[in-house]
């Protein structure tokens, strides 16, 4: 069992406290954040400079309200610039136009994230690269031993094959820029059966099987899973099912946006699961978490920005 958990860690990411001490390897980066009367983000600013992460900030947004907020979450200046803007869109554009010039990642603050997306995506003052943009959350939950990484929660509402392709792409390049040369991916349904009315199973078999023939690389992919065979090779045993990767893989690509949003809120307010997410395939990283999440979500998703930055 000692051995197990050893070959476990090879390749891996136990928790945040590793992913923060491989982001501080990469050096100090530039972050941008878009409308930061935001007091979480101020906070997670704060943590980050103090861990050493952040050379420089730019603070896009109303002056006076953020200056109210850096004073409250005592934030030093220092290194730091705030752009006294008020309204939403032109905050949006010059935090974009301030990242493409100058900065290594952005930052969601007081701005919804669909208007805040569109912007990213906008094809005269975005980060577009032709590729698709998805999110992928990280999660350090209770009782799984090491970082899970799951998309897409929060971002592409239908999926098709070749969006499928795209998200999984997206990861594997994320992990990859985090030390995990050969992630172990799952594909995730409500069961293993072939199903034409569930698309998500139909897909799978096509997914593993352009994993096989080598037209997706650097990645173990298997499914369709139910959840329970993905994450338990107990589950996996007693269902008859034989898997390379069951119990211990490294990303799940969700059915759905909703499948995927729930599930990770779900564990991160009933489980108390810790939890970081960024938004990959954009020219530069962008930090995309909800509006409610605490100052610890906010660094370890910084962290995350940082890690995966030039």
């Amino acid at each position: 069992m000692r051995l197990k958990r050893i070959l476990e860690k090879i390749g891996s990411m136990q928790n945040f406290a590793e992913l923060l001490k491989f982001a501080k390897k990469k050096g100090k980066k530039v972050c941008v954040v878009v409308k930061a009367e935001d007091e979480p983000v101020l906070e997670g600013i704060n943590l980050a400079r103090k861990q050493g992460l952040l050379e420089y900030v730019y603070l896009t947004g109303a002056q006076e309200a953020i200056k109210g907020l850096i004073k409250k979450v005592n934030l030093d200046l220092k290194n730091a610039e705030i752009i006294d803007i008020t309204d939403e869109q032109e905050c949006l554009k010059t935090g974009l136009s301030i990242v493409r010039q100058k900065g290594d990642f952005l930052m969601k603050g007081m701005i919804s994230t669909s208007t805040f997306l569109k912007g990213v995506l906008d094809k005269d003052y975005g980060l577009r690269t032709g590729k698709i943009l998805s999110h992928i959350a990280v999660l350090e939950i209770p009782g799984y031993h090491k970082l899970l990484f799951m998309s897409d929660g929060g971002m592409n509402p239908k999926l098709d094959l070749k969006t499928r392709i795209d998200i999984i792409n997206n990861a594997i390049w994320l992990m990859n820029g985090l030390g995990i040369s050969k992630p172990k991916i799952a594909l995730v349904a409500a069961s293993e059966a072939i199903h034409p009315d569930m698309p998500e199973t139909v897909d799978a078999v096509e997914i593993v099987k352009m994993n096989k023939n080598g037209e997706i690389k650097d990645a173990i992919i298997e499914g369709p899973f139910g959840f329970d065979v993905a994450v338990s090779k107990e589950a996996a045993g007693h269902k008859k099912i034989k898997s390379d990767i069951s119990g211990d893989v490294d990303f799940i690509l969700m059915p759905n946006i909703s499948a995927g949003n729930i599930w990770a809120k779900g564990l991160i307010y009933f489980a108390k699961a810790k939890a970081a997410g960024v938004v990959a395939g954009a020219s530069k990283p962008v930090v995309l978490l909800s509006r409610a999440d605490d100052a610890e979500t906010k660094l370890n998703s910084i962290a995350l920005g940082v890690a995966v930055s030039g």
